[in-house]
């Protein structure tokens, strides 16, 4: 089969989350908005200079959420408060944030499995 050049504008990635007081993590998958490599590195050069936060660079390129359940066991829909509440989470904030790094390298959620 032979490789196929095609524009891929998203991509879908686990997020690992350890909850304070669980025994063992959990998954949520993070689809991001992929940039080519030279947009990707001018991200991270704005990110180092403090031109962009993390709640921004979240903010602009999560494009959903999937495996997130209240309470009750019901899927909490994809929305703003949803990014502002796990934003504002300490033990998910650093693990969807990197999950964008991730997205950036390819790393979908078939290559974490191999």
């Amino acid at each position: 089969m032979s490789f196929i050049l095609k524009p891929i504008p998203d991509i879908t990635v686990p997020v690992t989350v350890h909850t304070p007081g669980d025994d063992k993590p959990s998954t949520i998958h993070a689809r991001w908005k992929l940039h080519t490599v030279s947009e990707s590195q001018a991200i991270i050069e704005q990110q180092r200079a403090g031109e962009l936060d993390d709640d921004a660079l979240v903010a602009q390129d999560l494009l959903g959420l999937e495996g997130i359940t209240d309470e009750k066991g019901n899927d909490v829909p994809f929305s703003q408060d949803l990014i502002d509440q796990l934003m504002d989470t300490a033990y998910v904030r650093r693990p969807l944030v990197m999950s964008w790094f991730a997205a950036q390298q390819g790393r979908a959620e078939a290559a974490a499995k191999n």
